[in-house]
């Protein structure tokens, strides 16, 4: 346990993202208690033990897609789940490798702080600063070292600092500036040598329009931009390819059910994904391949085929 949480302030430490998974519940005879926990990465390594057999593919695509979501859920295998009692962070699947019993693994992802460089000091540029602080974004001076950056120079140095904010690879560039100013301001930016590629970058005017026009607001719908663009980022950065078993899913018209990534197939008896490139039970029937979790999936899908 200690080395796992050394490991986390670690990651954390190094702003690497990851989803610590935490066994919250074991019902007999699985082996893993409560309490055990692992690190999953991105590309699906596991640091500890949560269980294995088809636990193991289901709690590393689930906490990709929590990475990617950003939220925290709750994954359930044969843990008595059913449709009408199934909240919408829950995932519910069969225990599908010939195990029994049933677990509970809370897969929680652990993302960086969101860093935010506000060019410029004027109201805007303090006010928005101490809300961003408020909801734990990290403020930095480097404009290239941020996800965020608001030109908020509103007068003083603002074309060098355009200029600097566009040059940046941050997922959110705003100006704090009128239409007719912003046209002004890209003129000069074009003319000096930045191409319409980065200025197309640049949200101008910066913010929501919530009809705000002093500073304090102003500097709230900026930030809710930032916050609006970086969910809604993180939703399209990933599809779901899971599909948890029909008893605890929601209705279909509510389920995200897109079609799995080139590298994941589908078990066709348990709905389970499975990476094609490390599957160890595979049958190809008439030209088509198919990929199994286990070996009883592959023999039912076999023996249903004969």
């Amino acid at each position: 346990m200690s080395e796992i949480l050394d490991r986390v302030a670690q990651l954390r430490s190094a702003r690497t993202p990851f989803v610590l998974a935490t066994v919250v519940a074991s019902y007999p005879p699985q082996s893993v208690r409560a309490g055990a926990k692992a690190i999953v990465f991105a590309d699906g390594a596991i640091e500890g033990w949560i269980g294995g057999g088809c636990i193991r593919p289901v709690v590393v695509a689930e906490a990709r897609e929590a990475l990617a979501a950003g939220a925290p859920r709750l994954v359930r295998m044969n843990a008595g789940e059913t449709r009408s009692d199934a909240p919408r962070d829950v995932r519910a699947y069969p225990m599908t490798c010939q195990g029994e019993g049933g677990v509970e693994i809370y897969i929680e992802p652990m993302l960086p702080a969101p860093r935010l460089c506000v060019l410029g000091d004027t109201p805007v540029a303090r006010t928005l600063l101490d809300l961003a602080g408020a909801i734990g974004h990290v403020c930095v001076a480097a404009p290239n070292e941020a996800d965020a950056v608001v030109v908020a120079t509103m007068g003083v140095g603002d074309e060098d600092a355009l200029v600097a904010a566009a040059a940046t690879s941050a997922p959110y560039v705003g100006l704090v500036a009128s239409r007719k100013k912003a046209r002004f301001l890209f003129d000069y930016a074009r003319a000096i040598g930045v191409s319409d590629e980065r200025l197309a970058r640049v949200k101008a005017p910066a913010g929501l329009d919530l009809g705000g026009m002093t500073p304090g607001e102003i500097a709230l719908s900026i930030l809710a931009e930032i916050v609006q663009r970086r969910h809604c980022h993180s939703e399209r950065s990933e599809e779901s390819a899971l599909v948890p078993n029909e008893e605890s899913a929601e209705p279909s018209s509510r389920r995200l059910r897109s079609a799995p990534r080139d590298d994941r197939a589908v078990d066709p008896i348990c709905g389970m994904t499975v990476d094609r490139a490390t599957a160890k039970h595979v049958l190809e029937i008439a030209g088509e391949t198919y990929y199994f979790c286990c070996p009883h999936c592959k023999a039912s899908f076999a023996k249903a085929h004969a």
